[in-house]
């Protein structure tokens, strides 16, 4: 290996190690297990404007049992 390639390659190296060093990423996993198994913290006005965006409450009553017919009716 030339030397000009093997000296790039070994500071590669270095530079990847104290990446290494600075970024645990077992105890990031471990942080962002943690924050993500906390209930979000929402307010009635959020949920209110969460279910305007998706439309909740804005079509028939039993959506929920009859979604197919509703999807495709007229489609086939």
């Amino acid at each position: 290996m030339p030397v000009g390639l093997e000296q790039r390659l070994n500071e590669l190296e270095a530079r990847v190690n104290n990446l290494e060093r600075k970024f645990n990423t077992e105890m990031e996993v471990d942080f962002l297990r943690k924050e993500l198994s906390q209930p979000v913290d929402r307010s009635a006005e959020d949920i209110e404007q969460a279910l305007k965006i998706i439309g909740m409450g804005a079509g028939p009553r039993d959506m929920a049992k009859n979604f197919r017919r509703y999807i495709y009716e007229g489609k086939q």
